[in-house]
């Protein structure tokens, strides 16, 4: 539990103090009842900052306590942790951090096979006892999210806003089901908004939160590029998942792997790495007989989804045997379909 109080992160944190001073202020401020003037009066703080920590609070800060939000500071952290951020707000179990943990980031637009890749590994991974970070953002970081818990298991989402705030706002179920199963996190105030530089912040902190990190989907500009470069100076482990070498959304993934990063093709890869045991999921669904036609089904359709259309066209077999076969297939966990058709999954 902080030792400062909640007023006194409020205001610094709101601040947004470069993290060159904020050391030093923080070592000149005792704590105690005069911390928040010494805070707003301190030689340090440029105006903007002054500002900021002076303003008077809002109903945000004190709505948010009363609905269980927390703050983690030095002596609740990593001390990884505790050398990016002073103080993280979080509303959830903060106690997750210290399992072992792995980042699983990527694109917002990713495709089927990464999703359901993301998810994939975050089972198999949550299942096994790791905690799975990520940035809450569409695409790869709501699947691994999704998938983590759909295991059981604990995940995070670290936030370029407050904790406060939903964003995207498509995303305010599962932000409540991550409390429920985990941690959201972030080194900004309560009430903070969305801003381009806050989103390389956090890339930061999901490295610094992670002892592995794993790329999904990666085009050449991409904020999980970032992600991955700030785990490798950091001293972390980099996995990245390959895909077909005309995939332009795999393109910064192809270069992490030329540039020395791990090249991942089964979430065992990761669990070992991390030291833990590899657990099989207990809802292993039934198994079709894997007949002739499922054979067939399988080795026609691709990992990102095609028409039903092109896949009979491919086959050259009658609709009926071969839609009542699909069905049974994504039954069993082995194809998926979403608006644009069916896929096989990875």
């Amino acid at each position: 539990m902080a030792t400062r109080s909640h007023e006194f992160w409020q205001r610094f944190l709101r601040a947004e103090i470069s993290s060159s001073r904020s050391d030093a202020i923080l070592a000149s401020i005792p704590e105690g009842p005069d911390e928040i003037s010494a805070l707003v009066q301190h030689p340090l703080l440029n105006e903007r900052e002054r500002f900021q920590a002076n303003a008077p609070l809002d109903d945000r800060f004190h709505q948010a306590r009363e609905r269980g939000i927390d703050i983690a500071t030095a002596p609740d952290l990593p001390i990884s942790l505790a050398e990016v951020a002073p103080a993280l707000y979080y509303w959830g179990d903060m106690s997750v951090i210290h399992r072992p943990t792995v980042g699983i980031v990527g694109t917002r637009r990713a495709g089927t096979y990464g999703k359901a890749c993301a998810a994939k590994f975050a089972e198999a991974l949550a299942r096994a006892g790791a905690t799975v970070i990520s940035g809450g953002a569409l695409g790869v970081d709501g699947a691994a999210h999704e998938g983590a818990m759909r295991a059981g298991g604990k995940t995070v989402a670290v936030l370029a806003t407050g904790v406060d705030t939903v964003y995207p706002a498509v995303h305010a179920g599962l932000f409540d089901r991550i409390k429920e199963n985990g941690a959201l996190v972030s080194q900004y105030a309560i009430g903070s908004r969305a801003d381009e530089f806050k989103f390389l912040a956090r890339n930061y902190l999901i490295a610094a939160m992670s002892q592995a990190v794993i790329v999904i989907e990666a085009p050449h500009k991409s904020g999980s590029l970032r992600t991955a470069h700030d785990a490798a100076d950091l001293g972390k482990e980099v996995f990245v998942l390959p895909s077909t070498i005309d995939n332009p959304n795999y393109f910064g993934s192809f270069r992490l792997i030329e540039d020395g990063a791990t090249m991942l093709y089964r979430p065992e890869q990761v669990i070992d790495f991390l030291g833990l045991t590899a657990k099989p999921s207990p809802h292993q669904p039934a198994l079709t007989g894997m007949g002739e036609l499922a054979e067939k089904i399988l080795a026609a359709l691709p990992v990102e989804p095609i028409s039903t259309e092109i896949l009979l066209s491919r086959l050259g077999l009658d609709p009926g045997p071969v839609l009542a076969e699909l069905t049974l297939l994504e039954l069993d966990g082995k194809v998926i379909r979403d608006g644009n058709g069916y896929a096989r999954l990875p």
